[in-house]
């Protein structure tokens, strides 16, 4: 029998296989307040332990925010929920901002995910009431970046952790690749990805990681930072699967700029390598990527005073895989990996920018 949570329009839904999607672009600190809590005092109270005192504590949970399509207090309704089940809404101007947004995720099957900082205090330090207090904000960014604006590639690949932001450079060489993605909001997510790419000249050569979004070039990372991140880059390869990073891409038609939000490969975690080689998998998500969960879990957890990245179902990690990769294949034509039209040639050791037609060979 499935999981059913009634929802405020009197709507049972079941929840037994929900895709839950964590939002992208979440802050790190919650901005956005719900209002309505002291309708759901029962369900925020039982997120915290049973011996509460009157000098507060603050938790930080899981929840969903789902548009209550039929609602009929209030069309752009955007409902709240943690494990324990309604702690609240967005206001209705907030609501009218979010709903378009939240509707288009749960068309495709995703509940949109993201963290709470739920506040609850047991009566009043300066009074003899006992009525209990708790309020909600939530971590949300604005709506348009909830979402990247393309998909993630169709090969096997690996999206590397959230980081801190790298600078991506010639972006100006590219904006034929990247006008798609300018808007009137200024500034989207995409998903983009990096690969190995030399670059000779009279002189000399240089090994450089290249940025795409959607199999075009956008622009290159400086040699330092191609030096931090190819390690990680190559390790996918030499195992069949492209890096895939978020990016933000912001400007207009005069000027735009590519800026990747990752890991470099030495802050890369155990676990990482972990879920990357386990057997069968062609897809690592990251702590915002869709993730199935099923049972308790896909109401929020078991346990309501843990933390969203603990509540993710996933199989146990495998050992870490520290045999040397495979060989690699001897120096030759071989089928471009990023455009079946072209060879690209393979030097033995990585792959070079001389292409040519497949049907030449």
């Amino acid at each position: 029998m499935g999981l059913f949570k009634k929802s405020a329009a009197g709507a049972d839904r079941d929840t037994t296989d929900t895709v839950l999607f964590d939002v992208w672009g979440q802050r790190g600190w919650h901005n956005v307040e719900v209002v309505g809590e002291s309708h759901h005092t029962r369900e925020i109270r039982a997120l915290f332990p049973a011996h509460l005192n009157s000098s507060g504590q603050e938790l930080t949970i899981p929840v969903t925010i789902t548009h209550e399509i039929g609602n009929p207090h209030d069309k752009n309704a955007v409902q709240v929920c943690a494990s324990t089940g309604v702690l609240g809404h967005l206001s209705r101007e907030d609501a009218a901002r979010y709903a378009p947004a939240l509707s288009r995720l749960q068309a495709r099957g995703k509940t949109p995910a993201t963290t709470a900082r739920v506040w609850g205090q047991q009566g009043y330090f300066d009074s003899d009431s006992k009525e209990f207090v708790g309020s909600v904000r939530l971590d949300l960014p604005d709506p348009h970046m909830l979402q990247p604006t393309n998909q993630s590639p169709t090969v096997a690949h690996a999206i590397l952790p959230v980081g801190a932001a790298v600078q991506v450079t010639g972006e100006e060489k590219h904006m034929a690749a990247i006008a798609p993605f300018l808007n009137v909001h200024g500034e989207c997510w995409v998903h983009a990805t990096l690969h190995e790419f030399v670059e000779q000249s009279a002189r000399s050569t240089k090994t450089l990681a290249e940025v795409r979004i959607d199999g075009q070039p956008v622009g290159r990372l400086t040699p330092k930072m191609s030096g931090d991140m190819l390690p990680a880059v190559n390790y996918l390869a030499h195992r069949g699967k492209q890096a895939v990073v978020r990016a933000i891409v912001k400007g207009n038609a005069l000027k735009a700029e590519v800026v990747l939000y990752t890991k470099r490969s030495s802050e890369l975690p155990a676990d990482w390598f972990n879920q990357g080689d386990a057997p069968g998998a062609s897809v690592i998500a990251d702590s915002g990527g869709t993730q199935t969960r099923t049972g308790a879990a896909a109401n929020g957890v078991a346990d309501p005073h843990t933390t969203a990245s603990s509540t993710i179902d996933e199989p146990a990690p495998s050992p870490l895989d520290l045999s040397p990769p495979p060989p690699l294949p001897p120096a030759n034509w071989y089928p471009d990996p990023h455009d079946a039209a072209y060879l690209r040639y393979w030097d033995g050791a990585r792959w070079t920018e001389h292409t040519a037609p497949a049907a030449r060979r």
